[in-house]
């Protein structure tokens, strides 16, 4: 057995401690999101009833507070001919008979939960879990903008770009404005035209996404009414597409991550870049005690804390009152 708990790049996560199961079978991950304490746990139990298992799994999650979010495969099939491959039928397991969901929740999650679904099989055998849970406050940082590769490789796009660059420097030459003002208008038009283009290629994608995904919901549900060999070769068809294009998604997050910290390929900048990830990751703040002797994780005041704390130590402090005397005294005497 073998589990992960994977956490967004750039979601506001900072972990504290975690739990591993030596035989692979749970994993809890105790942190900060923002500025609430969370646990998130993944378990992976086995197919028969194991009480040792379940409980070792409570024990330890009881060390770390709650709120918690527990998911992964329970391998608890409720209706044990619908929700399970083989057609061999076997008896509902008690841990079955207990645990009667694929993801729990804290109690005082509940009103948080906005969106919770089972999404289509293509990726493996199992019908993964998508849960939407709403965050307390705002803890994104500022958004960065870079451009992605991939534009350059389609020829439409390419082409829509060489028409914008040609129509911008027609109506706009050096006899009627400065070239440094030219070129700063160009920077700011091209990018507007390549966030336009962006936006426009992420959401069709997304669309196409969506709707296999809903065309792989109803034909595994014809599936399960009638097993028909026609049934099982729509349902072959329509996950190899989601295949194909989760694996399309999977290489553009790998060339942003490539552009990002291996801009050079092997020459000597790829360790720069490393090394200059690496300080940016030891040197985040996660929190800073505020004036008031509380404890922020929100980007905005740790960020505020900082510019108040170093416009405070430069700004100049001289009482005249004071400071003339002393300060006359020890000209007087060079």
């Amino acid at each position: 057995a073998g589990l992960d708990l994977m956490v967004g790049k750039n979601s506001p996560f900072h972990c504290l401690s975690q739990t591993t199961d030596p035989a692979g079978r749970f994993i809890i991950v105790h942190g900060r999101w923002g500025s609430r304490l969370v646990t998130f746990a993944s378990m992976y139990a086995p197919n028969i009833d194991d009480p040792m298992m379940v409980q070792n799994f409570f024990l330890k999650l009881a060390q770390y507070p709650s709120p918690w979010v527990i998911g992964g495969d329970f391998n608890c099939p409720i209706d044990t001919v619908v929700d399970r491959s083989s057609s061999i039928l076997v008896a509902q397991t008690q841990m079955a008979r207990v645990i009667q969901a694929s993801m729990v929740v804290s109690s005082s999650l509940i009103r948080q939960v906005k969106d919770c679904n089972f999404l289509p099989r293509y990726i493996s055998d199992h019908s993964p879990v998508s849960i939407r849970v709403e965050a307390l406050e705002d803890v994104r940082g500022p958004y960065r903008w870079r451009l992605d590769p991939q534009l350059l490789t389609k020829e439409e796009s390419v082409g829509e770009i060489e028409s914008a660059i040609q129509e911008f420097f027609h109506f706009n030459h050096p006899s009627v404005s400065p070239p440094d003002m030219i070129w700063e208008a160009f920077k700011v038009t091209i990018r507007g035209k390549i966030i336009a283009l962006s936006s426009a290629y992420r959401k069709a994608f997304q669309q196409r996404m969506v709707g296999l995904e809903q065309d792989l919901r109803g034909a595994e549900t014809e599936l399960y009414k009638n097993n028909s060999a026609e049934n099982r070769e729509r349902v072959a068809s329509l996950q190899h597409d989601l295949n194909v294009l989760s694996t399309s998604k999977a290489e553009r997050a790998l060339l942003k991550t490539r552009s990002r910290f291996y801009a050079r390929g092997d020459k000597a900048g790829k360790l720069l870049a490393w090394q200059l990830c690496r300080e940016e990751t030891d040197r985040h703040v996660p929190s800073i005690k505020l004036s008031d002797s509380t404890t922020s994780c929100v980007p905005g005041a740790i960020n505020g804390t900082f510019q108040n704390y170093y416009a405070s130590l430069y700004s100049t402090q001289y009482d005249e009152g004071t400071t003339r005397g002393p300060m006359l005294s020890f000209l007087d005497g060079v």
